[in-house]
Parts: C-alpha cells; sequence; structure tokens
C-alpha cells in the first residue's frame, strides 16, 4: 500500500468525530472552543479531569453546550483525543514537507566522499533536532497532553484504539521515509526505532522539566543514530 493509501485509510478510521455533527460555522467554532478547553484540562488535570461542567467553565459556555454537543464523556474525551491526533499529524506532515525535498536532493549525490558524508549528516541532524527542538520547547503542552492519553489508553477501550491507530499513522509515515529516501532494507524495523527514539527523548524532558532540556545532549543523540543509518546506507550500496 503507497503512502497516500495509507494516510486515507488513517484518516477514514480514526479522523471521525463521535459528538454531534455541526453544519453552521458558529456551531464548529463553539464546539472546536469546548475540544481546546478539554485538552486544557487534560493538560493539567489528566484525562480523569474532564467533567462537563469544568470544561464548560474552561470553554466559557453554558454547561447545556458541552451535553448538547457530546452525549456523554466517553465522546467528549475521544473527540478530544481525536483533535489531539489531528495537530500532531499536521506538525509533523509539516516538518516532513520542509524536510523531504532537500534531503531527496542530497541523497542522489555520491555521499561516499567524506565532506559530502558529513554534510549529509549535518543537515539530517540539524532539521531533526530543530523538529524535536520544536516538540520540546514550542509543543511541550502537547507531550504532556500525549502522556495523559496514553495513561487512559491503559483502561478506556476507544482510547486505546484510537491510540493504535494514531500510533499507526505515525509508524507509516516513517517507514515512507525509510523505503522512500533512505532505501532502507528493514524500513519497518528502522522506523519502529526511529519512533522509539523519540517517544524516549520526549519522556526524558518530560520527567526533567522543560526548564531542564539538555537540546546539546539530545542532538548529540540524535547525531549519532542518523550516523548510524547514514553508514548503513553506504554499507547496503
Amino acid at each position: 500500500m503507497d503512502s497516500a493509501a495509507n494516510e486515507q485509510t488513517v484518516k477514514n478510521k480514526t479522523l471521525q468525530y463521535q459528538g454531534r455533527k455541526t453544519t453552521r460555522v458558529k456551531s464548529e467554532q463553539r464546539r472546536r472552543k469546548i475540544l481546546e478547553a478539554t485538552l486544557r484540562i487534560v493538560r493539567t488535570e489528566g484525562v480523569r479531569g474532564i467533567r462537563h461542567r469544568a470544561v464548560a467553565k474552561e470553554a466559557a459556555v453554558p454547561l447545556a453546550a458541552t451535553t448538547y454537543y457530546f452525549k456523554d464523556i466517553d465522546e467528549l474525551i475521544v473527540d478530544a483525543f481525536t483533535l489531539y491526533t489531528e495537530k500532531a499529524l499536521l506538525v509533523l506532515k509539516d516538518f516532513t514537507g520542509h524536510f523531504y525535498q532537500p534531503l531527496s536532493q542530497l541523497l542522489v549525490e555520491n555521499v561516499g566522499s567524506t565532506e559530502k558524508r558529513n554534510h549529509l549528516i549535518e543537515f539530517m541532524t540539524d532539521q531533526v533536532t530543530s523538529y524535536m527542538r520544536g516538540q520540546l520547547l514550542e509543543q511541550y503542552d502537547m507531550l504532556t497532553i500525549e502522556q495523559a492519553f496514553r495513561y487512559e489508553a491503559l483502561v478506556n477501550e476507544k482510547i486505546r484504539k484510537l491510540g493504535q491507530i494514531h500510533r499507526q499513522a505515525l509508524y507509516m509515515i516513517a517507514v515512507d521515509f525509510f523505503t522512500g529516501l533512505v532505501h532502507s532494507k528493514q524500513p519497518e524495523a528502522d522506523a519502529d526505532i526511529l519512533i522509539g527514539l523519540f517517544h524516549n527523548i520526549e519522556y526524558n524532558a518530560l520527567l526533567s522539566g522543560q526548564e531542564n532540556i539538555d537540546l546539546d545532549k539530545i542532538r548529540n543523540t540524535i547525531k549519532h543514530y542518523i550516523n548510524l543509518i547514514v553508514n548503513n546506507l553506504l554499507v547496503a550500496e
């Protein structure tokens, strides 16, 4: 299955809101306002902090509005996770959109020389580190929300299913990268390792606190990993 088909499959399975559908712009804006407020509560109190009254207060809407758009808390939680998924994938797709084209041009060059190989490694390291810096500094609240939803997935079957397909979306983006650009012989295994690396960096950042994030250490880790990728690419050739 190609990347376009994979993306459509994920979209069809995950990005469908469960709450009351809206057709008017103002109604959709209010519904979105409620979901954004729900995510803020997840960030500060966890998923278990979601209650209709608390969400209504955070969103500055009447209590009746939350029960109008979402029949129960489970529906509100599922739609909040769906919104989170949309936002997270948009950030990743924006990064890959800027990263893939210049990287593909570098990869078609002869990287056998030390100078060109080092240039490729530095470019990839800078780009991936920039992405992680954005995740850890600019999207820190999103990471906190993601961890809260991961815990909820352990006890909520609906969130578990959405979480699995959300991860599959990330996984397929990574597989496409290793297949189409890097020409890895084991793109699925490489995708698992890459996602694991990112999750480990993010989790350590959350444990240490945003003010204690060591970007130099993170860059060194990323560079070491990319060195392995590039050297493996040369061996395969």
